[in-house]
């Protein structure tokens, strides 16, 4: 029998022949038939079924025969180019099972229920009407196989007994019928499960589409949210979601109101599908449908908006039919609104507001973000403004300062030259006094200009210039070593200025409270940063009750450290713990 794949659409008849089991069962059902055949011929022959021999009874080789015919339709089920084989075995088993009959020469007629095998085949390959013809052939095989195993000089005369009569045209017809009415079932039977096969495929399809459907707005979104996060511009954040709205939600035409400041104003902070002039407008809110949904802080279907007084202004907007206003709100502060408007009625629904508000929540979250960032940058250049202006005026203060004791040593020296003519005795004196003045003097105003502000860090770079500080704490009692790599960046002298504060202010915090034996500053270049770690076998400190009583104890020390690092972009970690010294790492990125 034919494995064919057709669909049901096709309508072929083996379709409801694969349903209820297929090639592989029929073929089965043949080598059962097979075994009984062996069962009964051996009990009527009594003979032994092997060696075959021409002397054998002719059911035995009958038997035989049909076992390699069965062996054959087995070969025909595995090889596609013999498949066809199986739609005609229906009439090779007719024949066999009418010669079973012949040679039998049984009033029992043992034979006759194997004719239902290739007619229920039969029934279920062909057609209602192709049944019919096989059970009329089986019908007119099995009758005359019966009448011409009973007639005949060792047999006796034709039956005549009205029973025997109409026991062989009852099985005649059943065997006419059975085809017939089973065919008719299967295909009725075929039909509707078919009809529920393209129905419960057609329901898969729908299915299908519609989770394919979600899932690529599921992804547009999760794209949206990763665009969105990783934008802080403002501007960008308000055009991508525009962009991203036009691949959710189909419409004509898309604004960003935002709020100008104003109470009850709102201005075009971008826009789709509207002139320059109507980006150039305010809208008053009132009573209206804009006012109403900022008021609420509730995504709404709104109808007709052409005719919306509050929309008036936008010319764009004269002709829509329907509009998704979605608010704009972080926290307990609305912004503005996302409207999404179309020409045609009844343009949207729940689900498509749905991703509009998940948009909106998305983009208001990125605009609080980029707002943040901007305010941080601009604080951030404040305060380094600021820090850079004051230690610049302290130098020239501190500069002034020393430069005064300058003066006083100039004019002691030429005291000095007029003592040499009238009081030499004194001169020796008076250089001993002048001398530890300018060493005073020196001392103090290296130490506090290269607190300040090293003139190194502009000249010879952060290396150089540890390396000159470091040098002043030759004699105490705590050893302190500079390992570094070659430091090839080019850095900006503010990020070099707040890395030198840094380590002024770890050093003093080790050499302070560590009472440190050992202190170890590293500085180590990468391909994306430049690290630099303050490293010291102190007694260490419990951290986390050190960060919990800065507030109590207004401390700046190294909380001061964490923010210095954040203004140059940069970020601090702070490792202690009592017994195991103290590690304060800072890492600031390299410019690109």
């Amino acid at each position: 029998m034919s494995t064919s794949t057709a669909s049901p659409q096709t309508g072929s008849p083996n379709i409801r022949w694969q349903l209820l089991g297929g090639d592989r069962f029929y073929i089965a059902a043949r080598w059962g038939v097979f075994v009984l055949l062996v069962l009964i011929g051996w009990l009527l022959a009594q003979q032994p079924l092997w060696p075959i021999t021409p002397s054998m009874s002719p059911i035995l080789l009958l038997v035989w025969v049909y076992g390699l015919f069965n062996l054959a339709m087995t070969v025909a089920l595995v090889v596609p180019t013999l498949n066809g084989l199986l739609n005609g075995a229906f009439i090779a088993d007719i024949l066999f099972i009418s010669l079973f009959t012949y040679f039998s020469h049984d009033p029992r007629d043992l034979y006759y229920p194997l004719y239902l095998l290739p007619l229920v085949g039969a029934a279920f390959r062909l057609r209602t009407q192709a049944s019919l013809l096989a059970g009329l052939l089986a019908a007119g095989a099995y009758v005359l196989a019966y009448l011409l195993s009973r007639i005949g000089p060792n047999n006796g005369p034709a039956p005549t007994e009205p029973v025997t009569l109409l026991g062989l045209m009852l099985r005649a017809i059943a065997l006419v019928c059975i085809p017939w009415l089973t065919s008719s079932l299967a295909e009725r039977w075929t039909a509707n499960n078919r009809l529920s096969v393209e129905l419960a495929e057609q329901k898969q399809q729908d299915a299908l589409t519609e989770a394919n459907a979600y899932r690529d707005k599921m992804r547009s979104l999760y794209e949206v949210a990763y665009t969105l996060s990783t934008t802080m511009n403002y501007q960008s954040v308000l055009d991508t979601t525009l962009t991203e709205s036009r691949k959710l939600v189909p419409h004509t035409a898309a604004l960003v109101l935002l709020s100008t400041g104003q109470s009850d104003e709102l201005y075009i902070a971008a826009s789709y599908g509207v002139s320059e002039t109507d980006r150039q407008q305010r809208l008053q809110l009132g009573t209206g449908m804009l006012g109403q949904a900022l008021r609420m802080s509730d995504a709404s279907i709104v109808a007709a908006i052409g005719s919306e007084p509050e929309l008036a202004p936008i010319t764009a907007l004269a002709h829509g039919e329907a509009a998704c206003l979605v608010p704009l709100r972080a926290a307990l502060r609305t912004y503005g609104l996302l409207l999404v408007a179309s020409d045609q009625p009844n343009a949207f629904n729940e689900e498509q507001l749905g991703m509009l508000t998940a948009l909106a929540n998305y983009a208001i979250i990125a605009l609080h973000n980029a707002q943040l960032v901007y305010d941080l940058r601009q604080e951030r250049s404040k305060l380094l403004s600021k820090e850079e202006e004051v230690r610049h005026q302290l130098a020239r203060d501190l500069h002034d300062g020393p430069a005064q004791a300058l003066a006083a040593i100039t004019m002691n020296v030429e005291f000095i030259k007029r003592l040499l003519e009238r009081d030499p005795k004194r001169v020796l004196t008076e250089l001993d006094k002048l001398g530890g003045l300018a060493k005073r003097t020196t001392h103090e105003v290296r130490t506090m200009l290269f607190e300040l502000r090293p003139l190194a860090l502009e000249t010879q770079g952060l290396d150089v210039t540890l390396r000159q500080y470091l040098e002043r704490f030759q004699n105490t009692t705590t050893t302190i070593t500079l390992e570094s790599n070659e430091i090839t960046a080019e850095l900006d002298t503010k990020v070099e200025g707040t890395l030198f504060n840094i380590i002024q202010e770890a050093l003093n915090n080790a050499l302070k409270y560590a009472k440190a034996a050992q202190i170890w500053v590293r500085l180590k270049q990468t391909s994306t940063a430049l690290e630099v770690t303050i490293q010291d076998d102190g007694v260490g400190f419990d951290l986390q009750k050190v960060l919990e009583s800065y507030e109590k104890r207004g401390s700046f020390g190294l909380l001061n450290i964490e923010e210095r690092a954040k203004l140059v972009g940069g970020a601090a970690e702070l490792m202690s713990a009592p017994g195991h010294g103290t590690t304060v790492r800072v890492t600031v990125p390299l410019a690109a």
